[in-house]
């Protein structure tokens, strides 16, 4: 895990934000890189959280992640996105949510056969808007093709109704969508860290997992399958290195993928 930001970020974002570099000599000699877990562990990172459970390691594991954060515009997503979900086989491309596939990353805007900006905790359940705080929080930001993000709309997640004909695994009912089962762990451990993040704080609504609501309320839905699909669909590699990425950038991880087993003690 890289606990600075890497070369190839900054690059990628330019002036987006202003980070020391991270020195390697060219004579270092060849090491075994820890895995992120490792990394992450060694850090220290969450040692303040370990051994808590329950609501007392949810209220740790807030103030974790709710400190020292960087908070970018939804100008920069743009660009963040194009690093944070960049195609590992092509770096000019990332990689769509709900479908899998992959986009040229220049292609990002409005129209059809472009992609945009999905807000996976949707930003009417709790009317946040885009300014910077959750409206902008990288953690559940994805690039997703825009007429399947259309017809995800502001849908609670559950399970159910008509395959999406354009992102086949994905399905769709008057007040819920299902992702494709290799998304449902990432979809599931996207929105209970909204749910811990975002917890009232700063003006903000405190967001909340809860059964399929609809409308503005700070709820998003259903817990139930949520928790399900965390148990069904464990964290990847590409989780794992995503959670560097948006770290390097936004200066935060996600607890869930780091330690799939406090969902499990906190819900």
């Amino acid at each position: 895990m890289r606990l600075r930001p890497s070369g190839r970020a900054r690059a990628a974002l330019g002036a987006l934000l202003l980070l020391p570099a991270l020195l390697v000599g060219p004579h270092a000699p060849a090491v075994a890189a820890p895995s992120p877990q490792a990394a992450v562990e060694a850090a220290g990172y969450w040692d303040s959280a370990t051994g808590l459970g329950g609501a007392a390691l949810a209220r740790e594991v807030h103030h974790i992640i709710a400190t020292g954060t960087t908070r970018l515009s939804y100008d920069q997503v743009w660009s963040a996105l194009k690093v944070t979900d960049r195609s590992p086989s092509d770096p000019s491309r990332v990689v769509l949510l709900y479908q899998g596939t992959t986009m040229p990353a220049s292609n990002n805007g409005g129209g059809v056969d472009q992609w945009n900006r999905e807000h996976v905790w949707a930003q009417s359940h709790g009317s946040f808007g885009t300014t910077p705080g959750p409206g902008t929080d990288l953690h559940h930001l994805r690039p997703t093709d825009v007429t399947v993000n259309s017809a995800r709309g502001n849908l609670d997640f559950d399970e159910g109704g008509a395959q999406n004909a354009e992102a086949p695994g994905n399905y769709a009912d008057s007040n819920s969508w299902e992702p494709r089962d290799a998304d449902k762990g990432d979809v599931a451990r996207m929105v209970l860290y909204m749910d811990v993040r975002w917890d009232g704080g700063d003006g903000f609504p405190d967001l909340e997992v809860d059964d399929v609501a609809g409308g503005t309320g700070p709820r998003h839905g259903r817990l139930s399958a949520l928790l399900r699909w965390h148990a069904e669909d464990p964290v990847t590699a590409a989780e794992r290195a995503r959670n560097d990425a948006v770290q390097d950038l936004q200066g935060n991880r996600n607890p869930f993928v780091d330690h799939p087993e406090w969902v499990q003690s906190i819900w």
